[in-house]
């Protein structure tokens, strides 16, 4: 199963840890990523990810992800298909264009789930049911990935 990461996953680490939600979050993307690296899914890297990241003005940050990216088993080119494909995303949803860029390369690479800590841009698809666009894939935010892809029990 393919797994594509919002540039804002690979940044985690580099958040406000004493922040609850943040620490979470970055404990179940390491837990993702040491999944990945037992190949129990395969990550896909693409050239909107390389761009934003050569964008980052942290090269310790900018070094790190690099090194992260080494794990993809797949990266994804630019083509006019995402490009349509992205615009469509944007005339049906709030998405901005990077993140319909993200969005359209994980379809293009037929990944099964999109992972982002961006909880406006999951409910902006979600709520505007981009179905047909998003094809099969399911977007998680990472602590909802673990808990309910890896059926994780939590007690409420």
């Amino acid at each position: 199963m393919k797994i594509y990461f919002d540039m804002n996953i690979y940044n985690r680490v580099f958040d406000d840890q004493t922040q609850m939600r943040i620490r979470f979050e970055t404990m179940a993307i390491d837990i993702i990523f040491e999944l990945i690296e037992k190949e129990k899914y395969e990550l896909v890297w693409s050239f909107i990810l390389e761009f934003e990241n050569s964008m980052n003005p942290y090269n310790n940050r900018k070094t790190y992800i690099k090194t992260l990216s080494t794990l993809a088993k797949y990266t994804i080119e630019p083509s006019e298909e995402i490009r349509k494909l992205a615009k469509s995303i944007m005339a049906k949803s709030n998405a901005k264009e990077k993140d319909a860029l993200h969005l359209a390369s994980s379809v293009y690479g037929k990944c099964d789930y999109f992972i982002t800590c961006d909880d406006k841009l999951i409910a902006t698809i979600i709520g505007n049911r981009l179905d047909k666009e998003l094809d099969h894939i399911k977007l998680f935010n990472p602590i909802d990935f673990i808990r309910k892809e890896m059926l994780i029990d939590v007690i409420e």
